[in-house]
């Protein structure tokens, strides 16, 4: 009999401690409802899973722990054992209610995640808005090869002048200095990480990429971060601050790499099935890839979109059939977290594709309204803090050989 109880309040400990799990987890959940509406899915998630918890713990230790009649009528013959079987049926019963509640908790979350799915849905569309704010000018006969944004200041990288021009992150843009990187041979792209602090500088010549320190204030410590990477690899930040690769050329694949110590963290070949060379990729707060890559087929290069999983499921997919006299070309890409967005960059379509990063399909372009807004974009960021959109144009050469333009126009969202 004293056997039975211990095993008894065994069992009972260990549903205190599966609540008390429970009751953490969905106390965390709840607490992100005052987040924006893109973790409602999430939380759906989890809440289901906490429900099965739940009812596997009912449906296992609930019959098997309650007190039988038998055992009761045993427990009060025995002299030594009242007290200890009071206790462990106080106990039950105050579970059994924690459990009931619970319950009606996890309901109440549930119908609060239906409703706020409803009202989304009969929201209709995400568009965007956009107004011009700002003009920036690359150096003198040169082409903008990337831009970030770093503590107070925006970075913009010129390839043939291997300059890095610095502007003020104020309403002014003023420009403050141009950093000279001619060590770096063919600069193609540049990212910055808040994790560190650094400036990434993709090498296209050399195979590289190079950092650039900008702590205090001070630009210095140019070195090499990574060596032997594809010429065509472009990068993009991982949400946790890290940095993913797009190998192009024979590799074909996705690689994630520590923003510190440029130790590759993650790897993952492109599906056969997904056609042609990757351009670029991002990575959603959901964790999945959305890749832009393109195939050569009959004189054009046919662009799509691809969404794949950390295990190369292909989620989503999207053709743009190019056909005809018009041309697509989609080199980059960027999220819109706050709105679920994708927004993908089209030179040759002078515009900018805006689609819903769940299913890959469009939902708005954003077009020249005459003023040259939108002339070829090529590299597009959004500065989620501010909601602002920056789009370099993609420079192109005028007869007597010289680059046209270039500029990075800085756009406000709503």
């Amino acid at each position: 009999m004293i056997l039975k109880r211990s095993r008894r309040r065994n069992k009972l400990s260990e549903i205190s401690e599966h609540f008390a799990d429970i009751k953490s987890i969905i106390c965390n959940r709840l607490k992100t409802f005052s987040k924006p509406r893109k973790y409602f899915i999430t939380m759906s998630g989890a809440l289901c899973l906490h429900v099965a918890l739940v009812w596997l713990l009912c449906a296992t230790w609930g019959v098997d722990s309650q007190p039988t009649i038998a055992d009761q009528g045993q427990c009060s013959k025995s002299d030594d054992g009242d007290e200890d079987g009071s206790k462990t049926n106080d106990d039950y019963q105050r579970l059994q209610k924690a459990l009931h509640d619970e319950r009606k908790r996890v309901e109440s979350l549930q119908a609060m995640l239906r409703d706020a799915d409803e009202k989304k849905s009969s929201e209709g569309p995400r568009n965007l808005s956009v107004a011009l704010l700002k003009r920036l000018s690359p150096a003198s006969n040169d082409s903008g090869r990337g831009v970030a944004i770093g503590r107070n200041e925006i970075y913009v990288l010129g390839e043939f002048s291997r300059t890095i021009r610095v502007f003020r992150d104020d309403a002014g843009f003023e420009q403050l200095r141009d950093i000279s990187i001619s060590r770096v041979n063919q600069p193609y792209g540049l990212i910055y990480s808040n994790k560190t602090d650094w400036l990434y500088i993709a090498d296209y010549r050399d195979r590289c990429i190079w950092k650039l320190e900008t702590a205090n204030g001070k630009m210095d410590n140019l070195t090499v971060w990574l060596d032997n990477v594809t010429p065509m690899c472009t990068m993009s930040l991982t949400p946790d601050g890290n940095i993913l690769l797009a190998q192009q050329r024979s590799s074909h694949r996705l690689e994630i790499y520590d923003s510190t110590s440029a130790e590759l963290i993650f790897s993952l070949r492109l599906p056969a099935t997904l056609l042609g060379s990757p351009q670029h990729s991002v990575q959603t707060p959901w964790g999945t890839f959305i890749v832009s890559h393109y195939k050569k087929e009959n004189n054009h290069e046919q662009n799509f979109l691809t969404e794949i999983t950390i295990g190369g499921k292909i989620v989503n997919h999207f053709n743009f059939r190019i056909g005809g006299d018009e041309l697509v070309w989609v080199p980059f890409l960027c999220l819109d977290p706050t709105r679920e967005l994708l927004l993908a960059a089209d030179v040759w379509g002078q515009r900018i594709i805006v689609f819903d990063a769940r299913t890959l399909t469009i939902t708005q372009l954003l077009t020249s309204s005459g003023r040259g807004l939108m002339d070829r974009p090529f590299r597009l960021l959004i500065d989620e803090g501010k909601r602002r959109l920056f789009s370099q144009q993609w420079a192109t050469r005028k007869i007597d050989n010289a680059w046209k333009d270039g500029r990075l126009d800085v756009y406000q969202l709503s």
